[in-house]
């Protein structure tokens, strides 16, 4: 691109070179310059993905957002509880933060998101108390716990949560074991809950996932991805919240280790560029998110829409013919299974894509 506009203004000769060099330094230098840094701190949160809320911010494409979220269950940074009865109707569903209101974006853009921190702030977390029954054989699950941890262990009336200890120095995670030796493994902080307004009128709950993003609980949602959003409304309407400090694939026990989390995101509004469903680039991978309602969406559903968004993605942003994006996908595709019954991936290494 700047050998281009040198091109176009000078012919690419002479000392005119120079001076569009000066030029271009100059204008790099305004924009980086205009990007905004907001510090902001709710008291309060949402429980719904909606374009109807009133924004806790309005930020320009470039800027970046320095924020808090709060446990699955309303608990902050400092332990207190803004939720009297998180796992009771009407107060259920994941704490949101946001809307944060980004200029520029309309209908048939996308925004890309980078999380430039992701990181645990306290020193506990919980999860459930054992794997879904969903996914074991029948009596697998028998006599475990006779059916229940330890009544209060966490909230109050509720037997169905392990408190986990976070060292945070270490960077080890280590669950409150009624029995048995125990043990410890390494955190890999990350946002359960992330996206946008979902399209039309609709105001989806902090529990599913869809075309929008929402309780994609995507255990790569970690610090140093860029994600990549369908806009749906001016203004786009970004949440973030529902922090883990570790997950495994699926989100088997139904939580990862809930806690809350420093967040900082950077945000830019890419006009003109439509997307489908959610992506999400790393080091490793460029990844396609079909993401699904859990326990009510088709396996096979998602894999074909991974896919599909993926074939684009080769061809309209790699380069690749049809046969090639078709073949390369055939040879060395992975899938990953975000959440049981819902979410699955589709990722192709970096190191077989050409340069864009």
């Amino acid at each position: 691109m700047y050998d281009e506009i040198q091109t176009v203004f000078w012919g690419g000769q002479g000392g005119g070179r120079d001076i569009v060099s000066g030029m271009i330094s100059l204008l790099l230098l305004s924009f980086m310059a205009m990007a905004a840094t907001h510090e902001v701190y709710p008291e309060h949160h949402s429980q719904v993905f909606s374009p109807n809320k009133e924004p806790v911010a309005r930020i320009q494409s470039g800027d970046t957002v320095i924020t808090r979220t709060w446990d699955s269950g309303g608990g902050d940074w400092k332990g207190v509880a803004h939720i009297h009865h998180p796992y009771r109707y009407p107060e259920t569903g994941n704490p949101l933060m946001g809307p944060f209101y980004i200029e520029g974006a309309d209908y048939g853009d996308s925004i890309e998101v980078h999380l430039d921190k992701v990181r645990l702030n306290r020193n506990y977390g919980y999860t459930g108390y054992r794997l879904s029954p969903g996914v074991l054989d029948p009596g697998t699950i028998e006599g475990l716990y006779k059916n229940y941890y330890k009544m209060d262990a966490l909230r109050p009336g509720t037997a169905s949560l392990i408190p986990w200890d976070l060292d945070l120095k270490r960077g080890m995670a280590r669950p409150r074991l009624l029995e048995g030796k125990g043990f410890e493994v390494p955190v890999r902080p990350m946002l359960g809950c992330i996206g946008v307004a979902p399209p039309m009128d609709i105001v989806q709950t902090s529990g599913p996932a869809g075309v929008y993003g929402g309780n994609m609980d995507y255990n790569e949602m970690v610090e140093g991805a860029t994600v990549y959003f369908p806009v749906f409304h001016k203004g786009a309407y970004f949440y973030v919240g529902d922090g883990h400090a570790l997950q495994g694939d699926g989100e088997g026990l139904g939580s990862g280790v809930e806690t809350s989390m420093d967040v900082q995101f950077t945000v830019k509004v890419h006009k003109g560029k439509r997307l489908s469903i959610p992506r999400l680039e790393n080091d490793e991978y460029i990844i396609s998110i079909a993401s699904q309602p859990e326990f009510s969406s088709s396996m096979d559903a998602g894999v074909r829409t991974a896919n599909s968004d993926m074939l684009r993605w080769l061809q309209n942003d790699y380069g690749l013919t049809a046969p090639e994006a078709h073949l390369l996908m055939g040879a060395v595709v992975k899938h990953q299974i975000v959440t049981y019954f819902g979410t699955v991936t589709a990722m192709i290494p970096k190191k077989y894509l050409p340069k864009r």
